[in-house]
């Protein structure tokens, strides 16, 4: 990913607050709207209750799917939004190691989510991205491979 790739991406995560997470299930997907955060590398991160479907999927089947875009800012009529589809593996992040330094990215992001890292069944999880698209409000983008 070069600079201005990165840049483009960096600018579009830090506008919005809550993307859709598709996880597979054994008969269906299942797709929800939900805050997440952001990691310097692009990593995703989401918070989920242990007994929610979408994380009993990925923990079966960690191949997900995450859609971000700005269509609660864009110009939706003409198509201007920005807009970028992230396909990764998502694995539980335990607690202890990084779970507080991933715990800090997610609440600076998203404050008003601080009551439920009192709850002992939230789980976070990661997404390390595999393929992005990206298009701008321009129409211009990219599409790449990160591994």
């Amino acid at each position: 990913m070069d600079e201005s790739q990165k840049r483009q991406l960096a600018e579009l995560f830090a506008q919005e607050h809550v993307a859709v997470i598709v996880t597979q299930g054994e008969e269906w997907p299942t797709a929800t709207l939900q805050a997440f955060a952001e990691t310097s590398e692009f990593d995703l991160l989401f918070i989920m209750a242990d007994t929610a479907e979408k994380f009993q999927n990925l923990l079966g089947r960690p191949k997900v799917t995450v859609i971000v875009d700005t269509r609660d800012v864009g110009d939706v009529n003409k198509f201007q939004i920005g807009r970028s589809v992230v396909q990764g593996i998502a694995s539980e992040v335990e607690r202890g190691g990084e779970w507080e330094s991933l715990k800090d990215i997610f609440l600076r992001k998203n404050p008003f989510a601080a009551p439920f890292f009192g709850n002992p069944a939230l789980r976070m999880v990661r997404i390390k991205p595999q393929r992005i698209s990206y298009t701008g409000p321009d129409m211009q983008g990219f599409k790449l491979e990160t591994t």
